[in-house]
């Protein structure tokens, strides 16, 4: 990769990364694996003298911003039909223990709106491969396969297989994908998404053609992530215009309002900062707050760029990363709270001081008070039950 096209791809990154982390979002429009992932599906087709493959990919919000400055040089067609050509190459086929090159015959990418107004990817691929044409119908051959992308990052990995006028004797993969080649991710599978990177099958000719699935085909059934709409609108607003020095303004107070109103969401320090201010007794001031709210903003930061430079860098270690970044940030949670709790139980202990000591007690009442205060009433008005000079007084 030039160094252009590396800076490039990394501007791009660490834009995606911090809208993703600053800009309001929909509670739907989070991919369900992690905005940082790759999802990979293989569909395997043994047929009479070829092996089909259709492979999908499916590119959360980063990856795909990531991939933006391709696309724009040489647009998604283009973009695509290279994407499946290395999918091909990085993919491996042997039939019985030899290998058999995969070729990618069609290609096809579309976008789909993802989070914080950022898009998603989805490619899929049609591959093929030569399988030997058997002489008897009772030889069977032995197949393996291992997708694109086996070594790579994060991500859900799913292969099936299938036989169309072949029959499968053996096989360790199953026949339906229990994500729908990659548009509905179960549920009780995110926290430990499918890893399946191979397969190996046995297969000998004859059986049922494959019948063809028109009304459940995943091209067709593929809905957008919930997108925020006050974002795009705003992408949307953008886009239409020239970008004149009046309309940058306008557009950049729109987004420090929807900065702004994220703030409010769960999860940016607000609860501290509060306990921070009531641990003074409500008489916090500016100085008391300001130390906490810049480590909130300075952490927050930090977070969005170390994620956006991994990415960059191509490393599998983001993950990682972040896992250890929510521990740090568990940490700092922590000690901040014990903090809080140590000055109350101080404040609290000093209160009690004095109230032993009975310095600070003051009973308001006519009979006892601890100070005199002399109170001089002037009215300038008469009375005519009672004379005015008795309401000069000492308490």
């Amino acid at each position: 990769m030039t160094p252009r096209r590396l800076f490039a791809s990394g501007a791009a990154v660490l834009t995606a990364a911090c809208a993703l982390t600053l800009l309001p979002a929909g509670p739907a429009s989070a991919h369900p694996l992690g905005n940082f992932t790759v999802n990979r599906y293989d569909g395997l087709v043994v047929a009479p003298g070829e092996l089909r493959v259709h492979h999908v990919e499916d590119l959360a919000e980063i990856p795909a911003t990531q991939a933006g400055p391709d696309i724009e040089r040489l647009g998604m067609t283009l973009w695509a039909r290279e994407r499946c050509a290395a999918a091909a190459a990085d993919s491996e086929v042997t039939v019985d223990g030899r290998g058999t090159p995969l070729t990618a015959e069609r290609s096809h990418a579309r976008v789909r709106p993802g989070q914080a107004g950022l898009d998603t990817l989805r490619v899929e691929c049609e591959l093929t491969a030569p399988l030997p044409s058997g002489e008897s119908d009772k030889e069977t051959v032995s197949l393996g396969f291992r997708g694109a992308g086996a070594s790579s990052g994060p991500g859900w990995r799913e292969i099936t297989a299938r036989g169309d006028r072949m029959t499968l004797t053996e096989s360790d993969v199953p026949e339906k994908s229990i994500s729908a080649e990659l548009t509905r991710y179960p549920e009780e599978l995110l926290s430990s998404p499918a890893d399946t990177a191979a397969a190996a099958l046995r297969v000998r000719p004859g059986g049922a053609a494959l019948a063809e699935e028109e009304s459940d085909a995943p091209a067709a059934s593929v809905l957008p992530r919930g997108a925020d709409r006050w974002t795009r609108a705003l992408d949307d607003l953008v886009a239409r215009h020239d970008l004149t020095a009046g309309f940058a303004a306008l557009a950049l107070l729109i987004a420090v309002v929807l900065g702004a109103l994220h703030a409010l969401a769960p999860g940016h320090g607000k609860t501290i900062m509060a306990a921070t201010a009531a641990a003074r007794g409500g008489q916090a001031r500016m100085k008391d707050v300001l130390p906490m709210a810049a480590s909130v903003t300075v952490t927050h930061t930090l977070g969005v760029v170390a994620l956006g430079l991994l990415v960059t860098a191509g490393s599998a270690a983001a993950p990682s990363v972040i896992a250890w970044l929510g521990v740090a940030s568990g940490i700092l949670v922590t000690l901040a709270g014990a903090s809080l709790v140590r000055r109350a139980l101080r404040n609290r202990a000093h209160t009690h001081h004095h109230g032993a000591r009975g310095g600070h007690t003051h009973p308001h009442d006519d009979e006892s008070h601890g100070h005199s205060h002399a109170h001089d009433h002037h009215h300038d008005h008469d009375h005519d039950d009672h004379d005015h000079d008795q309401h000069h007084h000492d308490h």
